[in-house]
């Protein structure tokens, strides 16, 4: 446990050393087709970035916010880098009480009374890497003005020609509720949509991770008599799960990576590391014979299943199941089922 423990500070130690952490809590919107059912953004100055799409050409994707005079409005426009920036542009207009009007306004646009209207096309585009997700994805607009004041503002993402897939980045202050930090791995699957990939492809390192795992522990039963009992097997599923969350975002780091590379690769390697360092030491209690026996070991892996959705491991699944593992260990369940697994004939061949 000293080690795990060791381990896990040294990593999110290194976190630290690493400049520009870019932490945005990641939204999918798909209202606001008009002004009146514009996405309302509930605190401007937070890290979001919205992904959404815009469905043909001149018809604009609307959001609001209410903001404070003084306060920074920031922005950064982007799309999937499975789509051509030299054929899908899109640009922003921001409108609000006491902007400056820019000289040509689409018509199509809905604006609301008494406000400016200031027009920020695309400018070149340029590939990034965003360590956090992990994703790669053209930058095409970025823009930063102060509020000049308190009201509420709008602003609108279209394209005159055709539709397309777009994020919109915002806010400058990265903090995160609880639910949205261990709902990430969820949001992130929205992403990875968003920028191309099935559901399937993005699912197959974890269902391949817990085929050749669960095939690896089967071939080497005889080694390890702690998985003779179903209730090991529980807390195996759930290591799985784990060491399957890690495999999954060094793949799509990968994937990210053949289009941008960027010192946030680093960023990437440790959130990938973790899950599948908690996902082995969760297996290397339950290989030891008699571990149920073993107080300490319980302990320890109630521990690691409660630590699990913090590091994004398991997709919430595996924790629980490590969990239940530690609490069915000990007791009358447990002599229960280790009497029903001796009596029961072996399926797997000897």
């Amino acid at each position: 446990m000293k080690r795990l423990a060791f381990g896990l500070f040294a990593l999110l130690t290194l976190l630290i050393f690493i400049p520009s952490i870019t932490a945005h809590v990641p939204i999918s919107a798909q209202d606001g087709e008009t002004l009146e059912t514009a996405y309302n953004i509930e605190d401007p100055t937070k890290s979001w970035v919205i992904y959404s799409n815009l469905h043909e050409g001149a018809e604009p994707q609307y959001f609001a916010f209410d903001i404070e005079a003084g306060t920074k409005i920031t922005m950064m426009l982007a799309i999937p880098v499975n789509t051509d920036p030299s054929v899908f542009q899109p640009s922003i207009a921001l409108m609000g009480p006491g902007l400056a009007n820019s000289s040509s306004i689409p018509s199509y646009l809905e604006i609301p009374e008494s406000v400016g209207v200031m027009i920020f096309e695309s400018e070149s585009a340029t590939l990034a890497y965003e360590g956090f997700t992990p994703t790669s994805f053209y930058e095409l607009i970025q823009l930063e003005i102060i509020a000049p004041q308190t009201g509420e503002y709008y602003f609108a993402v279209y394209e005159p020609n055709m539709g397309g897939s777009f994020s919109i980045a915002l806010g400058y202050v990265e903090s995160f509720t609880l639910d949205e930090w261990v709902l990430v791995p969820f949001n992130v699957m929205i992403i990875h949509q968003w920028n191309g990939q099935s559901l399937l492809m993005i699912l197959s390192p974890m269902i391949f991770t817990i085929i050749l795992g669960m095939t690896y522990l089967l071939y080497r039963r005889a080694e390890f008599p702690a998985l003779e009992n179903p209730i090991s097997w529980i807390g195996a599923i759930g290591a799985l799960l784990f060491i399957g969350s890690g495999v999954t975002i060094f793949y799509e780091m990968v994937i990210a990576a053949l289009a941008s590379v960027d010192m946030q690769l680093i960023i990437t390697f440790v959130f990938g590391l973790l899950p599948i360092l908690l996902g082995y030491y969760v297996l290397r209690i339950l290989i030891n014979e008699n571990w149920y026996d073993q107080k300490a070991k319980r302990i320890r892996l109630l521990v690691l299943g409660l630590i699990g959705p913090f590091l994004w491991a398991g997709l919430l699944i595996g924790p629980l199941l490590v969990i239940i593992c530690s609490f069915l260990s000990s007791g009358k369940v447990l002599r229960k089922t280790s009497a029903i697994s001796n009596e029961a004939p072996s399926l797997v061949p000897q």
